[in-house]
């Protein structure tokens, strides 16, 4: 009895050792499982992040190629509207010269002049045009080259993470191809010691059992011999009571005279005659 309950002991601490164990490998299994999911993530992330940075940059590429040519065009524009200004102008110094010197029609030279001070004002416009055009694309420059130069950052700062999250990647994964075998052989040993200490229980309840049945079955003889031993006691104390009135009834008893005292005589009333009323 006392080698089972000690043996249900030890059961019981074995089986609550094995699963502390069990949870704590089950823990860190999760925790590495966690981590091995998030750096996988992670990576996916910046596969994506990257590719679509990726996109951009070569969109942005291709508007600044686009910018650039743009640019240039108007600038050759830019220049060759202010060529045609300046041939203008000599042209109207020219016309001008000769109308004041009256080497030719007057008439003539004003029309001319006429006609040199509207191509002039054509070409101040679109030299002014070409200016503000210049100036507009100069700007969308500037911002697709920043824009171009953040994407650069970002990639930069992709390409520095993916060490670290590889790393991760590799040390979760052998993490969690460790801990797998180990959580299973202790859930395993769980389940055994489970059986073993259920056993054992079973084992301690019948035994327990037994030792009722057997002091239960001591207390009725005890009680038994109580009662057969009281029930002599009484036997023996009403066989003596017997024999004593057997004795007392063949000894002589003494009669026992008892003194009778003399009746006192009670006087007796005179008794008095009515006299009979008359009516």
């Amino acid at each position: 009895m006392a080698s089972l309950a000690a043996l249900a002991k030890s059961y019981r601490l074995k089986k609550a050792q094995v699963s502390q164990l069990r949870r704590q490998s089950q823990n860190k299994l999760k925790k590495a499982h966690s981590m091995k999911r998030r750096s996988s993530s992670g990576l996916s992330s910046i596969e994506r992040h990257k590719e679509e940075l990726g996109r951009e940059k070569a969109h942005l590429s291709q508007l600044l190629t686009q910018l650039l040519a743009r640019k240039d065009s108007i600038e050759r524009l830019k220049i060759a509207a202010e060529e045609r200004l300046k041939q203008e102008q000599d042209a109207r110094d020219m016309v001008k010269q000769e109308s004041e010197y009256g080497a030719g029609d007057k008439t003539a030279a004003l029309e001319r002049l006429k006609y040199i001070d509207e191509k002039i004002s054509e070409l101040h416009t679109e030299i002014k045009e070409r200016e503000s055009a210049h100036a507009k694309i100069i700007k969308e420059i500037e911002t697709a080259e920043k824009q171009k130069a953040k994407i650069d950052v970002q990639l930069k700062k992709q390409i520095h993470a993916k060490p670290s999250l590889l790393e991760q990647l590799k040390s979760s994964t052998k993490a969690e191809n460790a801990l797998r075998p180990k959580v299973a052989s202790l859930i395993k040993r769980e389940e055994q010691a489970s059986k073993a200490l259920s056993v054992i229980q079973k084992k301690l309840v019948q035994a327990l059992a037994e030792k009722r049945k057997r002091e239960a079955k001591l207390r009725a003889m005890k009680r038994n011999a109580r009662r057969k031993a009281i029930a002599r006691k009484a036997k023996k104390a009403k066989s003596k009571t017997r024999k004593k009135t057997k004795s007392k009834a063949r000894t002589p008893t003494k009669k026992v005279t008892r003194k009778v005292r003399p009746k006192r005589k009670i006087p007796r009333k005179k008794r008095t005659k009515r006299k009979k009323s008359r009516r």
